[in-house]
C-alpha cells in the first residue's frame, strides 16, 4: 500500500515537475519535500494544506481516508491515473499557464466541442 509520500511522488512525477520547482512553489526546503516524499517525516498541517492546493487534490487522498460521502474524489483520482502520457503532458502544460490563458484554453475548447458536436461524423 501507497504511503504519502509514494502518493507525493507520483503526484510530482505525473506533472514532469522536479522536486526544486515544488518546493520553491511551497516555499519549503527541497531536503524537507525530499523527506516527505521518501516517507521520513510527515508534513505538518500547514505544509499538507499546502501541498494539498498546489496539487488541487484532498487531503483524503494523500492520507488515505476513505469516506464514503467523498466518491467523487477518488473517481478523479482513478480517472487521472488513468490518464495517457500524451494527456499528463498536456495538462502539465495547462497548470503551469496563468490564469488568463487557462481561461483562453478553456474558451477555446469550449468551442471545439461545440463545433464538433454539430458536425456529423
Amino acid at each position: 500500500m501507497k504511503q504519502l509520500g509514494d502518493r507525493l511522488r507520483d503526484l510530482r512525477e505525473s506533472r514532469n515537475l522536479k522536486q526544486t520547482d515544488v518546493a520553491n512553489a511551497l516555499g519549503i526546503s527541497n531536503k524537507i519535500l525530499s523527506s516527505y516524499e521518501r516517507n521520513i517525516s510527515m508534513p505538518t498541517i500547514d505544509n499538507l494544506k499546502n501541498l494539498c492546493e498546489y496539487y488541487n487534490i484532498s487531503a483524503d487522498y494523500l492520507l488515505q481516508i476513505d469516506v464514503g460521502k467523498n466518491i467523487k474524489s477518488s473517481q478523479e483520482a482513478a480517472t487521472l491515473t488513468a490518464l495517457s502520457q500524451e494527456q499528463k503532458q498536456i495538462l502539465s502544460y495547462y497548470g503551469r499557464l496563468n490564469a488568463e490563458h487557462k481561461d483562453a484554453v478553456r474558451g477555446l475548447m469550449v468551442l471545439y466541442h461545440k463545433e464538433q458536436q454539430r458536425k456529423p461524423g
